[in-house]
């Protein structure tokens, strides 16, 4: 029986020989290393300031507290979104408004958007679903669920804010790590001490014979920051993210040709199956791992509370949603494997 997982990260020698280097340095927390990511980062996707943090959620988190996000606010996204979309919003203090999503590429709807507006809005987190870019009017500040894009092209230029994700999942990964990104040189010095502590620019340097030790603490912040040894990783995933990219779209390419899709997102590949337990239960038993992305999180006990109501695409494709694998290992014999198991299971369950 072959045996395809849901997602592999594609690691050989680069990154294991950048680890090595920075273990063999003797500093292993946040510094030069991961200073040169950012500006790295920031160049790839045309963005003036690139902040690194732990993850994607800490980067939702920041970008809520810089515009003051609190207890009375409410802040609009998508119900088909990962958890941590909402959980950084009820962290604030401030209320999740959960909206549809269009049935072209479950991405936020605008007419859903609309109607979710009130006096007590005040931001919009549009979420990039499976690598399609979502595309908001508003004149409110937008902060960017970009977890599972990566925009060669740049950020957009009415972000307030772009958060990223390097999960072992992600389409590149440091393993755990995330990124924030603005065009503010302002609230990117804020988010610089935001996470770490609250301590003045550039405190983590206080270690170093060069430096002066002292530091003050401008504010009471968080501690979110990365380390150099992902950020070593994260170099290097970078310089091949274009190659990994390419052989995204190929694999998407050909699973649309397959299964007669139009599908556009390169992060994930997503179809909907009527029987959906039985579908995960045969696909198991042919060695093929997938996921669903995402559970309806109106619909959750966490988040019940905020339920006010229906939201009709997002709950029939939040039924029947199956994310199929996809990586940029990932073998044009395993995706014709898959693409039968598929075939053959709607047959079967006509």
């Amino acid at each position: 029986m072959k045996s395809i997982p849901f997602s592999r990260a594609s690691i050989d020698k680069n990154e294991i020989s950048a680890v090595e280097k920075i273990l063999k340095s003797g500093w292993l927390t946040m510094g030069e290393e991961t200073r040169m990511f950012e500006e790295e980062f920031a160049n790839y996707v045309k963005a003036r300031h690139a902040i690194s943090v732990n993850s994607c959620t800490s980067a939702l988190f920041l970008a809520l507290k810089a515009l003051k996000i609190q207890k009375g606010n409410e802040v609009i996204l998508p119900s088909f979104t990962f958890a941590a979309t909402a959980n950084v919003v009820i962290h604030c203090g401030a209320t999740p408004v959960f909206v549809d999503i269009n049935n072209k590429d479950l991405t936020i709807d605008q007419k859903s958007f609309e109607k979710a507006l009130t006096k007590r809005t005040k931001a919009v987190m549009p979420v990039h679903y499976a690598g399609n870019r979502a595309l908001i009017k508003t004149n409110l500040p937008i902060i960017e669920d970009s977890a599972h894009l990566i925009p060669k092209a740049g950020d957009n230029k009415n972000s307030f804010a772009s958060c990223y994700s390097f999960y072992a999942t992600k389409n590149m990964t440091t393993g755990e790590g995330g990124m924030i990104t603005t065009n503010d040189e302002n609230i990117s010095d804020w988010f610089k001490k935001a996470r770490l502590h609250g301590l003045s620019r550039d405190a983590w340097k206080r270690y170093s014979l060069k430096s002066k030790w002292i530091y003050e603490i401008e504010f009471s912040g968080y501690k979110l920051n990365t380390t150099d040894i992902n950020s070593a990783i994260g170099r290097v995933q970078l310089k091949k993210l274009d190659n990994f990219e390419k052989k995204r779209q190929k694999t998407v390419k050909l699973y649309n040709k397959l299964l007669g899709l139009n599908n556009k997102g390169t992060h994930l590949y997503p179809i909907l199956v009527d029987k959906r337990d039985k579908f995960f239960e045969y696909m198991k038993k042919k060695g093929i791992g997938c996921s669903f992305h995402f559970t309806p999180l109106h619909l959750q006990p966490a988040y019940k509370e905020f339920n006010m109501q229906k939201l009709p695409i997002t709950e029939y494709v939040g039924s029947r949603v199956v994310t199929l694998p996809l990586d940029a290992v990932i073998t044009e014999e395993e995706v014709r494997y898959v693409c039968e198991a598929v075939s053959d299971f709607r047959k079967i369950n006509k």
